[in-house]
């Protein structure tokens, strides 16, 4: 007859091993899935787990796979992966490239195909300044970090699906950091902003209103009845409308990107655009004053303007670009000089 100690001792063996096994299963899963007891910071010290974490879709283990790719002399000029990865069936690893390097100042409004059209950016300025767009942003490095070679730039890919805030708050962390380990931050540390603005939806083109903006004419013959626009809204410091397949207009005068442009090599003296004095890198990347504003202009060209140069009722590249100057510096307070 087994009396009540020996089943409580019976209970006692089978309870612990199933309590130590249960212990290491939560243990093996806070290490294998989540950054629970994980670094603090990866990338040399650029990225806190943290923010990285916040990046990414779902949880899993932070790691920077080489760790920090450096390329001196220049310690901004870097490159980093941060992966997430889980044992969780079904999970795959989530990846951040993030680099350092130094840019014409424009690079965003001209660079298609590594980047997002400008018309569907969020941009932000004050704190910092930058730019995201789908799951791809950058950030400007303080001024001090700017050389002969250009503004200094944090630039990022996240996985699609992340939190465009939190891409832009971890692009600033970076900036700050590789700012203060190259010996140029500001006083004041770069701050993130909390709201970014949603990108605009695609819309037919009006007629007599690319754009939106009346007396703006249309990059190309004619406008087909099915070609879409998609337009920043103007009120902001920065402004851009791609006409699908045409042609992206975009005007800036916001402080701190047009520092960076006036900074670049081969910023230099350029023929009068719409009567006025400007300066850039060509006729179609320029800056103006504008009541006493610097402001930039930018006008890309697409497949679906350059394949109708040769019908003559296509605009030329000149008039264009007149054109686009004089209607959108109107809103400026741009004018024409003797």
């Amino acid at each position: 007859m087994t009396d009540g100690s020996g089943r409580a001792g019976l209970g006692q063996k089978i309870i612990i091993p199933v309590l130590a096994v249960g212990i290491l299963a939560v243990g093996a899963h806070l290490w294998l899935n989540t950054n629970l007891f994980g670094r603090e910071d990866v990338c040399g010290g650029l990225v806190s787990t943290d923010s990285a974490e916040a990046v990414f879709t779902r949880p899993g283990r932070v790691s920077d796979r080489d760790g920090l790719d450096d390329r001196p002399p220049d310690r901004l000029h870097f490159r980093c992966t941060v992966e997430s990865s889980s044992f969780l069936p079904g999970s795959d690893i989530e990846r951040i490239s993030l680099w350092g390097s130094r840019e014409r100042g424009d690079f965003f409004f001209t660079e298609e195909g590594r980047w997002p059209s400008p018309a569907t950016m969020s941009f932000f300025s004050g704190g910092a300044t930058g730019g995201v767009g789908d799951h791809h942003g950058w950030v400007l490095l303080p001024g001090a970090c700017t050389t002969a070679d250009g503004p200094a730039v944090v630039e990022g890919r996240a996985p699609k699906g992340s939190d465009p805030v939190e891409v832009a708050r971890l692009l600033t962390e970076v900036a700050n950091r590789a700012a203060e380990r190259a010996d140029c931050a500001a006083e004041r540390p770069l701050t993130a902003p909390r709201t970014l603005d949603a990108a605009p939806e695609p819309r037919r083109v009006r007629d007599g209103a690319v754009c939106g903006l009346p007396g703006l004419r249309f990059p190309g013959p004619d406008a087909p009845a099915e070609v879409t626009e998609t337009v920043q809204d103007h009120r902001g410091r920065t402004w851009a409308c791609e006409v699908t397949g045409y042609a992206t207009y975009s005007v800036t005068r916001e402080p701190r990107i047009v520092e960076g442009i006036r900074s670049s090599p081969r910023f230099t003296e350029q023929p009068r655009v719409a009567g006025m004095e400007v300066s850039g890198f060509d006729s179609s990347h320029v800056v103006a004053d504008c009541a006493g504003t610097p402001t930039y202009f930018s006008l890309e060209f697409d497949r679906g303007y350059t394949s109708t140069i040769g019908d003559p009722r296509t605009p030329r590249v000149r008039a264009l670009l007149d054109n686009f100057v004089e209607v959108v510096g109107k809103r400026f307070a741009c004018t024409a000089t003797s």
